[in-house]
């Protein structure tokens, strides 16, 4: 009878059904995002023992993900035949 069906479980009671379907689909931006972190920004382990360093690294590394994210919906809109990487490349 559930063949073919997903069940989203959730303890946010105050959520629509809509909303908890569309949170459950943005995990897959959200796991992309940490790969592109990890692989193409390059940010390795770095230890920081400092509040003020951690949140700068934090948010240096935000800003370059927000970069990255940017670039290649740009470059995908203006259909220039650019990869992200190609783009990189080529600055």
């Amino acid at each position: 009878m559930m063949d073919g069906k997903l069940l989203l479980v959730t303890n946010a009671a105050g959520l629509a059904a809509q909303n908890v379907i569309q949170r459950y689909k943005s995990l897959a931006d959200i796991e992309c995002d940490f790969k592109v972190l990890k692989s193409e920004v390059e940010i390795g382990p770095v230890y920081h023992r400092l509040p003020e360093r951690i949140r700068a690294h934090a948010s240096i590394c935000f800003m370059a993900l927000i970069l990255h994210r940017v670039m290649r919906s740009r470059l995908k809109a203006a259909d220039a035949g650019y990869t992200l990487e190609r783009a990189l490349e080529q600055l």
